[in-house]
């Protein structure tokens, strides 16, 4: 009858499971996903030009595979493939991030992390790898690498960046080094604080390295560097976040998922139905202002026209043109600017482009047929505008000129220099809200402009998109970086009517669409607010169904607990109202047939007490005539049949004291099962103990087995009830006698430790197969070996011994390599009484 081993050494407590990697993947997905599918406009910096017109589809990517993670790290029965294809989602998204992002512009600290995260994430596909520490792992190797940059590479960091973190590079790069090495180290297992704190050290860093990304501009790369420092910390605080295994959680997570996941996706469609709506708005506003500027400046022209053309019509000014009067023409000049301030200067030219007055009193105005105004008069007759030119004045202006003639012939001109200095400071409503550039189109020359500083009759820096709308004369919004690859333009042009000129009127696109930003924002919160009040409301909802529960599940652990008696109330018919009935007759049934069992249990207990008694009464006598017979006949004279007489009788007393032995078990089991099995505690020394119960073997001496006892030097004492411990050492001598075949060994030995004692009994027997060590110390369980060769025994002996150790406060085991290659039993006992004395489970 032999067991399975309680372990010897004791067990180890369940470690508490990892953080997977998974869930500040999914949180990162999830803020990039909302960040780009509802306000894909704020994605404009110069590095996601490439990724710009695919900002909204890898939004959308996102959500779907966070959602995805999300699922399955909260409904672990999921299935497998639909976590792997969140993964893969997840993987190529961000591959493509990280390329354009990070490889094509040389950033070393996210080409390092992404592929780092993207492994993590590989790994934990495999349920094996998930229970392992792969957040742990991957945030070291970050950190180390990262430590060494700053150390030794600082220099390809981006000047911003290291600009702002300059005085901390090296501080960073030790904190880096550190916390990177020590939650690789294995000291950890020493020190289960340690990583406590590497993690503390590395929630630092990767804070200042969201501050000085954030300071750089660079939001997107800030965020998931936030939400290491987040993790980082949390783990450092000692938190394992563990999802509750209540229903009410599930409950409140399917309610989430229900709310969350149409939410966002109607959201979604809402949202890119308002930004189209907006975006249409946006662009008609932007053609309207080019439309707008360009009848502006039609107006402004004709005003200056008009202006001119009053003065050519006065009769005084056509008879001193008429006559050649230069100081009456200059008189007439000079009053020009100032009753037209659009008009710097003017002067007045005959047919052959020689000046005869200016406005600006030169003596000798020269000839000005070289001026293409000039020309254009006289192969017209009609009103001409020049191109932009610097005047004699030092200042940028255009000529308007009209004809003189007198009888249909062209005698000369009148011209005004119009100020593009004066137009460029003139306030329109699209200048309020737009760039306005009026540029010539036979140079791209910068007439006017409304930004502060800009150089007049300068080419134009513009993109090469607009550049080639301007020259097709084409209509509508070009939507380009700008010039220098900084920012995205929204840019629209109109040609002005009768002129060489084009109107482009351009504003940054995160100022054109900062309403759909904000009308994003505002339902990013609605959104929010609505998922809280849905979770809220369907608390208080499920309030009642959570009540009942509870009373059930309070109910069933009274049960469980022996009240046998507890019911719960029968209020609804419906299907809980069902369930509180079923539970009700259950509970019924089962406490009838409790009272059934504790009756049989009373009569079997009665019955083996009786039993027990009634077979002792006679064996007492039957062995004490027994042994009086034996010890007579041993001393008497020989007589016929003497030896076999002799024979008979030590079988008669070997039978006799197994006999017992039984009635004893059977007793021992008896009051084992009622709960009236007690200890009677003392100092015991168990080397006398055991070296007596050895020699009461040897005297037998007709198992030829020979016994060796490896006795220590000095007493081993303790707390324990003795003739118990007697019995014990019996039953395993007993058993290793019985199974164990002629002329074999029996060892005894102790394993000593300053709080326990461990007794090794080891024998050279038939050994145990393994599936019978697992109910071995079972009452009434025998080895399937031993039942097979018919050896004797109830199958009580290791049960009785079991309860002995374990009411001492130890265990108990067997090992055995396997059948016919011996076995041996382990008692380990603490050298004090336990504070509360163990009670051993009934097996």
């Amino acid at each position: 009858m032999r067991s399975s081993p309680e372990p010897g050494p004791e067990a180890e407590p369940a470690r508490t499971p990892p953080l997977p990697l998974t869930w500040p993947a999914a949180l990162f997905g999830l803020i990039f996903g909302v960040a780009m599918t509802y306000a894909p406009y704020e994605f404009h910096a110069p590095s996601f030009r490439p990724l710009y017109p695919y900002v909204r589809a890898m939004g959308l990517a996102y959500l779907a595979s966070s959602v995805v993670l999300l699922a399955t790290l909260l409904y672990t029965h999921a299935p497998r493939w639909l976590d792997v294809l969140g993964r893969v989602s997840f993987g190529a998204v961000t591959g493509l991030y990280w390329w354009v992002l990070n490889v094509r512009t040389g950033s070393l600290t996210g080409a390092i992390l992404y592929p780092l995260l993207l492994a993590g994430l590989a790994l934990e596909t495999s349920p094996a790898w998930r229970r392992r520490e792969v957040f742990r792992g991957v945030v070291a190797l970050t950190a180390l690498c990262f430590g060494l940059i700053l150390l030794g590479a600082h220099q390809h960091l981006p000047t911003v960046f290291y600009a702002a973190l300059s005085p901390l590079a090296v501080p960073m790069g030790l904190v880096f080094l550190v916390g990177g090495a020590g939650l690789l180290a294995p000291a950890s297992t020493r020190w289960p604080w340690l990583p406590r704190v590497h993690f503390g050290l590395l929630a630092v860093g990767f804070f200042l390295m969201a501050w000085g990304l954030g300071r750089s501009g660079a939001g997107p790369a800030a965020c998931i560097y936030l939400i290491l420092t987040l993790t980082c910390a949390i783990l450092a605080a000692g938190l394992r976040p563990r999802a509750p295994r209540t229903v009410a959680f599930k409950l409140l997570r399917g309610l989430a998922f229900a709310g969350l996941v149409p939410l966002l996706a109607l959201g979604g469609f809402g949202a890119w139905l308002a930004q189209r709506a907006i975006e249409r708005q946006v662009r008609d506003d932007t053609v309207r202002a080019a439309a707008g500027e360009a009848d502006f400046l039609v107006r402004y022209l004709d005003d200056a026209r008009e202006s001119l053309q009053l003065l050519l019509e006065s009769p005084g000014f056509r008879n001193a043109l008429a006559s050649r009067d230069s100081k009456l023409l200059e008189l007439y000049l000079r009053n020009l600017p100032a009753q037209a301030r659009a008009f710097d200067a003017a002067l007045a030219v005959d047919k052959e482009g020689v000046g005869l007055a200016t406005s600006y009193g030169h003596q000798q105005p020269g000839s000005f047929a070289h001026r293409d105004y000039y020309a254009g008069v006289l192969s017209t007759g009609a009103p001409y505008v020049s191109r932009p030119y610097v005047s004699q004045l030092g200042l940028p202006h255009v000529a308007v000129a009209l004809p003189f003639k007198q009888d249909g012939k062209l005698e000369g001109m009148l011209v005004g220099l119009l100020s593009l200095e004066r137009l460029s400071a003139a306030v329109t409503p699209a200048a309020q809200r737009f760039r306005v550039q009026v540029l010539d189109r036979r140079g791209l020359l910068l007439l006017r402009d409304t930004q502060p500083g800009a150089p007049l009759l300068s080419e134009a820096q513009l993109p090469s998109a607009l550049r080639l709308h301007l020259t097709n004369i084409d209509e509508g919004v070009v939507e380009t970086f700008d010039a220098e690859d900084r920012h995205i333009l929204l840019a629209a042009d109109a040609p002005v009517p009768g002129t060489e000129w084009s109107v482009v009127v351009t504003q940054d696109l995160g100022v054109a669409y900062r309403a759909i930003t904000r009308t994003s924002a505002a339902f990013i919160a609605m959104l929010a607010v609505g998922v809280l009040l849905t979770l809220a409301l369907s608390q208080f909802v499920a309030r009642d169904l959570m009540r009942r529960l509870d009373t059930l599940v309070e109910a069933t652990a009274a049960i469980a607990r022996g009240e046998l008696s507890r019911r719960v109330p029968e209020d609804d018919e419906d299907e809980l109202g069902g369930l509180c009935r079923g539970f009700n007759e259950m509970a019924s049934r089962t406490e009838a047939a409790q009272g059934e069992l504790r009756e049989a249990v009373r009569l079997r207990e009665e019955f083996l007490s009786v039993a027990s008694h009634e077979l002792r009464t006679p064996l007492t006598p039957l062995k004490g005539f027994a042994a009086l017979t034996l010890n007579r006949m041993e001393k008497g004279g020989d007589f016929p049949e003497r030896e076999r007489t002799l024979k008979a009788l030590r079988s008669m007393a070997r039978q006799t004291d197994r006999l017992t032995r039984l009635v004893d078990d059977l007793l021992d089991t008896s009051r084992i099962q009622a709960g009236r099995f007690e200890l009677e505690r003392a100092r015991v020394d168990l080397v006398p103990l055991v070296r007596e119960v050895i020699e009461r073997f040897e005297l037998r001496g007709d198992e030829g087995l020979r016994f060796f006892f490896e006795s220590p030097q000095e007493p081993v004492e303790g707390v324990w009830d003795g003739p118990r411990l007697e019995q014990v050492v019996t039953n395993l001598l007993s058993n290793a006698v019985r199974y164990s075949p002629q002329g074999g060994t029996v060892r005894v030995g102790f394993h000593i430790t300053p709080e326990s004692v461990e007794l090794l009994v080891r024998d050279e027997g038939i050994g145990i197969p393994p599936e019978s060590l697992a109910s071995l110390f079972q009452p009434f369980a025998r080895a399937s070996n031993a039942t097979s060769r018919h050896f004797g025994g109830l199958g009580l002996g290791l049960f009785i011994c079991r309860e002995i150790v374990q009411r001492h406060g130890g265990t108990i085991w067997a090992e055995s390599p396997g059948a016919q290659q011996g076995s041996c039993f382990h008692v380990r006992l603490p050298r004090e009484a336990p504070a509360v004395a163990p009670t051993a489970a009934v097996g």
